[in-house]
């Protein structure tokens, strides 16, 4: 009895269970069927699809206006012109097309790093423009940017006067400080910048008695070599080299007060930095080259020369080498300072004329000059004795520098 009352009571409650769930599952169905019915519905009439109970709402009601739209599109369409449409279209798109065909070629003349209007001036930066180290897009804005700023830092003329420094002093200064440039094996540029912030500083700084010239020419080349060079000489190494004249502080103290009246500006541009340009514009051989180096190192140690801007006096030892040697071009009709020389110097003939003879005076005579340091370092086989080749003595150099400027 007991086992039946069991059975019978769990059939109960899973007949009641049953009942549960067939009602949930029921309701639940429904609901989902009754929905996904309408969305089924909405989406089949948009599309055309005759749905139960409603093709003759759809026939009737829905099928006529959508044709009619249709043909209402057409028949505007057609009673349009398509030339009223058409043409402005055509306008702007041939004018847009215009203005994108031609704004190219103007972009490139700007990017471009050659710009003139010189039919002669040949561009020497053509070949350079694959190589991005080279910077061939910017190298006429640098050098634009370095004669602005040789005309900031000026040297005038005659800067030593009035003072005790004289420029015998100077000379004997610069001539061996580059024998003492030649021993430390330093950068061309070192040399050039120390010259370059000496005469700065004498021509700022006018109370610098002869006794403490050796101190700052020695401060200026350990500024420079700081500023040039990847390893610079220790401070000890030119205590050394003055015969410990001086003491390591005696040289940092000179070294505050250099850059303090200098005003920490050190980017006056080198005469080696446009005659690497002249070199590439003019075509010059490794001798043209070597040759106007020295006759640019020469003029480091005349202090008549140092008034000269940068760029002017490379683009007359440039002009020089080409005269003395020879050009490297097969007519020798043409001349020597070509267009394409003028163009990317600024300079004319006649504004290097002068120049250039001062620099032949100082050549003739270099063998009778006290200032031996520059024609020795330029007897050597590295330098290919530049200083000893014949065509400096020849009578034509003898003629050009003989000339006295007014």
């Amino acid at each position: 009895m007991a086992l039946r009352n069991r059975i019978a009571v769990t059939n109960a409650i899973n007949q009641e269970n049953v009942r549960n769930v067939k009602s949930t599952t029921a309701t639940s169905i429904q609901t989902k069927r009754a929905a996904l019915g309408e969305i089924g519905n909405k989406v089949n009439t948009l599309k055309g699809v005759e749905a139960k109970g409603q093709s003759l709402l759809l026939s009737k009601v829905q099928k006529k206006p959508i044709v009619n739209q249709h043909q209402k599109l057409a028949d505007k369409v057609t009673e349009k012109p398509r030339v009223q449409i058409v043409k402005p279209v055509l306008k702007n798109l041939t004018s847009t097309t215009n203005n994108v065909i031609s704004n190219p070629p103007q972009i490139k003349k700007e990017v471009e790093s050659f710009s003139s209007d010189l039919l002669a001036v040949e561009d020497i930066d053509e070949e350079d423009k694959e190589n991005p180290m080279l910077v061939s897009i910017y190298s006429n804005n640098i050098y634009a940017y370095l004669r602005t700023l040789e005309k900031q830092f000026p040297v005038e003329k005659d800067f030593l006067a009035g003072q005790e420094v004289s420029p015998k002093m100077r000379g004997v200064l610069i001539d061996w400080l580059v024998d003492v440039h030649q021993q430390f094996h330093l950068m061309q540029e070192t040399l050039y910048l120390t010259v370059a912030i000496i005469d700065r500083f004498l021509q700022s700084y006018r109370s610098i008695d002869r006794k403490r010239l050796q101190l700052v020419g020695v401060a200026a080349m350990f500024i420079a070599s700081k500023y040039e060079e990847m390893y610079s000489p220790d401070i000890s190494d030119f205590v050394y080299i003055t015969d410990n004249a001086y003491t390591k502080a005696e040289i940092l103290q000179m070294e505050i007060l250099i850059i303090r009246t200098l005003d920490y500006s050190l980017g006056r541009p080198l005469p080696l930095h446009f005659l690497r340009r002249y070199s590439k514009a003019g075509k010059a051989l490794p001798l043209h080259h070597t040759m106007a180096k020295y006759f640019l190192e020469q003029c480091l140690v005349t202090y008549e020369m140092c008034h000269y801007p940068p760029s002017l006096i490379a683009a007359a030892a440039m002009y020089l080498a080409f005269f003395v040697i020879g050009t490297n071009d097969a007519d020798e009709n043409k001349s020597i300072w070509t267009n394409t020389l003028v163009h990317y110097s600024t300079y004319n003939k006649e504004d290097l004329i002068p120049v250039v003879r001062a620099i032949a005076g100082i050549i003739v005579n270099a063998d009778k000059s006290k200032y031996q340091a520059v024609r020795k370092k330029y007897t050597l086989l590295k330098h290919m004795r530049i200083s000893l080749r014949s065509e400096l003595k020849s009578p034509t150099i003898a003629a050009l520098g003989s000339v006295k400027l007014e």
